[in-house]
């Protein structure tokens, strides 16, 4: 009888938890993944700071308002950063926020080419975030809006080893630990409730099964196949949540 073969496959987290620098406005472009700020017209302002510096007499305005999505995890509030200018009678601009075509409420907007942008509550939720109008500490208000951008919630798995895969003969076990979700409400993470479990064929990955979990985040799965694949644990990119994988196992 031939023996047992134990794989073992590390999470590779796509979206990585983002710096904040609370009461200090954004500092850095940190978002990984395509979810990255979105680059700016070529016609942008090249202005970064509001208030008295700009020798403002008139009514405060908005010249750029672009951001990037951001990711939300088990911290207060998630940083979206991008091209932000104009001038203002003072620094104490905000802005109004809105996600899914609901007012949240307004947030303090931090000037920067790139590294400007807002720090949005967790609890505010996920998914199409945009900004405006603006709010002048004259009384004034911008009515420019941003782009649309994304809040997405943070799926991780806390296990060293996320997806285990057991072959004995022709019969393989695969089990799932600890896929998680962060719930934006109270900050913790919870089970995903479900993961696709996908091989490699011909170059492309195909879904093998969408697996269950419990409260936990944990599942397992079990097939009969005499053929060897590469697998991986994978979770898509949506509106509301960030994309996860595993990396590939070798040939099992």
């Amino acid at each position: 009888m031939r023996t047992s073969t134990l794989a073992r496959v590390g999470a590779v987290i796509t979206a990585s938890a983002l710096a904040l620098s609370l009461g200090a406005g954004p500092v850095s472009a940190a978002e990984t993944s395509t979810a990255a700020a979105a680059a700016a017209p070529s016609a942008a302002p090249s202005a970064t700071s509001f208030g008295t510096t700009s020798n403002v007499d008139a009514a405060g305005v908005i010249t750029a308002l672009r951001l990037g999505s951001g990711v939300i995890t088990d911290r207060a509030t998630t940083q979206f950063l991008g091209n932000i200018a104009g001038q203002a009678p003072s620094n104490n601009v905000q802005t109004q926020v809105t996600i899914n075509g609901r007012v949240k409420g307004r947030v303090i907007l931090y000037p920067g080419q790139g590294n400007g942008g807002v720090e949005i509550p967790r609890g505010w939720g996920s998914g199409k975030v945009q900004l405006g109008p603006t709010f002048f500490s004259d009384g004034t208000v911008d009515q420019n809006r941003s782009n649309v951008f994304y809040a997405r919630k943070h799926v991780t798995s806390k296990a060293t080893y996320p997806l285990k895969i057991h072959r004995r003969n022709s019969k393989v076990t695969f089990k799932v630990y600890g896929v998680k979700i962060i719930n934006p409400s109270n900050g913790k993470y919870q089970s995903v409730k479900r993961v696709k479990l996908q091989r490699s064929k011909g170059g492309k990955w195909r879904t093998v099964k969408n697996i269950k979990l419990n409260s936990k985040g944990n599942g397992s799965y079990k097939i009969t196949n005499r053929t060897k694949y590469r697998y991986r644990l994978y979770i898509t990119r949506s509106a509301t949540q960030e994309k996860f994988s595993t990396l590939k196992t070798g040939k099992i």
